[in-house]
């Protein structure tokens, strides 16, 4: 036997032993932000959804007796159309999905289903569990529950499909909370922080990190204002549109590559 045949079977253990270790996955992008302009909110607003669609901006807000599902304008936050939700419910995530807004609730285990032309009620849906984000893919639901999962669920009687842990690198990520749809990934704000994860849909890998925390410095009067939460994607302009709870204003913001 030569030199190149007895090599041959160390060779092949060493490919099977470095192989692994060769495949991780690189770590996640550090994105920047352009701030493109700074328009009013209503500090009244406990934001929790965020939603733009064919220019026109609805957002849902949360706490008991003041919580309710409004369309803005889009320009200058003029509260357009509001209506509240009953006083023992805790509104969250809202998202459009075939011509219906879909509004979670914090704890009452509802899902409701609005007509967004008169915000009538078209129906409900029950579920177990926390409802904390809600965004879609075009053709299912996507949820998020405070933990580091998300469950994509039917539009039909909102039964979950299946369901995604989102981890940067091996590390679960949790308090996954306010949800949006952005050029086929999932953009997750990450309660009690200023970071947004934007999350491959495919792994649930954590491909990007967005830290906002510069954006309070531009409110007008902070004093009020809680934690950043509220992402809308704007396909016109291909930018974000984000606020946070009781904000005085929201900033639309074109996302950079570091």
């Amino acid at each position: 036997m030569n030199i190149a045949n007895r090599l041959k079977p160390w060779m092949s253990l060493a490919l099977l032993v470095i192989a692994p270790g060769s495949c991780h996955k690189s770590a996640p992008a550090q994105l920047g932000y352009q701030v493109v302009s700074t328009r009013p909110h209503d500090s009244a607003a406990y934001t929790q959804g965020f939603e733009i669609s064919n220019g026109r901006l609805f957002e849902s807000a949360g706490q008991y007796g003041q919580s309710s599902l409004r369309e803005n304008e889009l320009a200058t936050g003029k509260v357009i159309r509001k209506r509240p939700l009953a006083k023992q419910v805790f509104g969250e995530g809202l998202t459009l999905l075939q011509k219906e807004l879909w509004v979670l609730t914090w704890k009452e285990n509802t899902a409701y289903v609005f007509e967004p032309e008169t915000f009538k009620l078209i129906r409900s849906h029950t579920y177990k569990g926390e409802g904390w984000g809600l965004t879609s893919d075009g053709t299912q639901l996507i949820m998020s529950d405070g933990s580091s999962e998300l469950k994509f669920m039917s539009p039909k009687d909102f039964s979950v499909l299946k369901t995604l842990t989102i981890k940067d690198g091996s590390a679960p990520v949790k308090n996954l909370n306010e949800l949006e749809w952005v050029k086929g990934e999932i953009f997750a704000n990450v309660y009690m922080t200023d970071r947004i994860a934007r999350i491959s849909p495919a792994d649930g890998q954590v491909t990007g990190w967005l830290n906002l925390a510069g954006l309070r410095n531009g409110l007008s009067k902070p004093n009020g204002a809680e934690v950043l939460n509220g992402i809308a994607y704007d396909k016109s302009s291909g930018h974000l549109l984000v606020t946070g709870k009781y904000w005085p204003q929201m900033f639309e913001i074109k996302i950079v590559e570091k």
